[in-house]
């Protein structure tokens, strides 16, 4: 009889225990789950994540130059410098913005007054790519002919030029010692003309002057045109026989993409 009845209070004893188990390991697991933080909460919204600290951005454009960077003889009106923006713009991971100090007409003399204004100055300090166009002017002058083809007077012509370059890329690198200077070379409006011979040489001497140039400064590219104008050139000039057209600013366009995309190791996408 007192056997049965302490293995009673035995038996009652264990499913007390056990029962007490089960709500200690409930509580402590549901303990568990309400500070766990879950996992959706730790992920970022993909509208909301940003890019890699290391992804390569371009933010700001300041060109310099002619009528060539201002776009002269593009029906659209973009010329290579916004078709460039757009390009680049599609590549980027942040927002690319462009101030184009340009003037038609320009020669490599213009440019270096304004590359020494304070307005100038200061715009240049932000830039991180700036592209430049000069040249054309001094060689075949705006009329878009040769004004005097005495090789003497475009050799005096050369001279200065080289001397204006030279200033132009150091007052940039005064004001800014990192951002890239893609400048653009000078290529041939009259290699289908009958004095294409001359202006031929003319070019090429001028476009190694102007490497010879850059070769002295640090992150200064040059980027050549002679080739893109020289086979055909009615099809990528406009009808002055000078600017290039909407599909030659293209051209200059896709090539000036390429070297910053390659330069700034971005990806296209």
């Amino acid at each position: 009889m007192h056997s049965n009845h302490r293995m009673r209070w035995i038996s009652i004893f264990v499913v007390a225990i056990a029962s007490f188990s089960i709500l200690l390991i409930g509580s402590i697991m549901s303990l568990i789950e309400l500070f766990r933080p879950q996992a959706s909460n730790l992920q970022t919204p993909a509208s909301q994540k940003t890019a890699s600290p290391t992804s390569p951005t371009i933010g700001r454009i300041v060109s310099l130059g002619d009528s060539l960077t201002r776009g002269i003889g593009d029906d659209s009106g973009k010329g290579y410098i916004q078709l460039f923006r757009e390009q680049l713009q599609k590549s980027s991971k942040s927002e690319v913005s462009l101030i184009n100090l340009s003037v038609s007409g320009a020669t490599s003399t213009d440019l270096r007054k304004q590359i020494s204004q304070p307005e100038t100055s200061n715009l240049l300090k932000s830039a991180e790519i700036i592209p430049l166009t000069i040249g054309g002017n001094d060689l075949f002058r705006g009329s878009g002919r040769l004004e005097n083809t005495d090789p003497a007077t475009v050799e005096k012509a050369r001279l200065t030029y080289q001397e204006n370059v030279d200033f132009i890329l150091k007052e940039i690198r005064k004001q800014n010692s990192k951002a890239t200077i893609f400048m653009f070379g000078l290529y041939n409006p009259f290699g289908d003309l009958s004095e294409a011979k001359q202006t031929n040489e003319f070019v090429a001497k001028w476009n190694e002057t102007a490497q010879q140039v850059i070769a002295k400064y640090d992150r200064v590219v040059f980027i050549p045109t002679y080739d893109l104008f020289q086979l055909d050139p009615k099809r990528y000039l406009f009808t002055d026989h000078f600017h290039p057209n909407q599909n030659g600013y293209q051209r200059m366009a896709n090539r000036l993409t390429q070297l910053v995309i390659d330069q700034e190791g971005m990806e296209t996408k």
